[in-house]
């Protein structure tokens, strides 16, 4: 699913933040949106910032799996600490969060296919791919959201 139906996704779901389920998830469907969209906006600016002419291709059996499988085990991967959301997220916070990525995302457009970000677990990735990430990586929280839904 494109990035920009994510994001409407998203948008849609900001009346249920406050929802949680412990049998789901610790978190607070509040919290999975805020660290996506974390996630989301600190990539898109990474994008923008680095050289292309740095950017160092490596094959990763990691990166492999996870880009064609799109398996992000749940509960198993530490998200690094700036991508945590600090405080009780609100529909404020969020949707201001929500306004940067889709500025953000529009920006990103206009990028070298060569712009990339470096990734902890996957390595460099350039834009097509950094985007194809965000796309799994925020899929993958909606369906902890979705489960959180379901109860």
């Amino acid at each position: 699913m494109e990035l920009e139906k994510l994001l409407e996704k998203i948008e849609s779901i900001l009346p249920k933040i406050d929802l949680t389920n412990e049998k789901v998830s610790k978190a607070s469907v509040g919290w999975h949106l805020e660290h996506s969209l974390l996630i989301m906006n600190g990539s898109l600016k990474g994008l923008a910032m680095t050289n292309p002419d740095n950017y160092k291709p490596k094959f990763s059996i990691k990166k492999f799996v996870f880009l064609n499988f799109g398996i992000i085990p749940r509960g198993k991967i530490k998200s690094p600490k700036q991508f945590v959301p600090l405080e009780i997220p609100t529909k404020e916070s969020i949707g201001k969060l929500l306004n940067l990525a889709k500025e953000r995302l529009k920006a990103a457009e206009n990028l070298s296919s060569r712009s990339y970000i470096t990734h902890p677990f996957l390595g460099d990735l350039d834009k097509k791919t950094t985007l194809k990430f965000l796309g799994l990586h925020t899929n993958h929280h909606l369906k902890i959201i979705d489960d959180i839904f379901k109860g």
